[in-house]
């Protein structure tokens, strides 16, 4: 809804902003489905409110990856090393299952350049 008077000066500006704004929210939302997150629809159903709060931790999560995107450097050194974002996070988890890190960036550089592969 808007109260902008849409006429043939407006009209060719306003479908170029409506159409990406949808393409901004469909590819939100296929990353979201699709790409690690798991997001499915049945996640605003159901009698009580644990399913509302599985989708805000993993919307939250969604935000906390976007930000190591646009304001770690290490972050987006180490994951452009991996070619799914998918892969990066999996070998975060595993790797932080059985070790113990003092420091992201301890982490992080562990995960590209583990000890065995480390020249003598």
């Amino acid at each position: 809804m808007t109260d902008i008077v849409i006429d043939e000066n407006n009209v060719i500006q306003l479908v170029k902003g409506g159409r990406a704004r949808w393409k901004v929210e469909n590819e939100g939302f296929n990353t979201l489905k699709n790409q690690g997150y798991h997001i499915e629809h049945n996640f605003g159903h159901g009698q009580q409110n644990l399913s509302m709060i599985f989708f805000l931790l993993n919307v939250l999560a969604f935000f906390v990856h976007q930000i190591f995107e646009l304001t770690d450097l290490h972050y987006q050194k180490y994951r452009a090393k991996f070619s799914a974002r998918q892969e990066f996070w999996n070998q975060l988890r595993c790797t932080f299952r059985i070790l113990l890190f003092k420091t992201w960036e301890h982490l992080l550089a562990f995960i590209i350049c583990p000890p065995q592969a480390r020249a003598p």
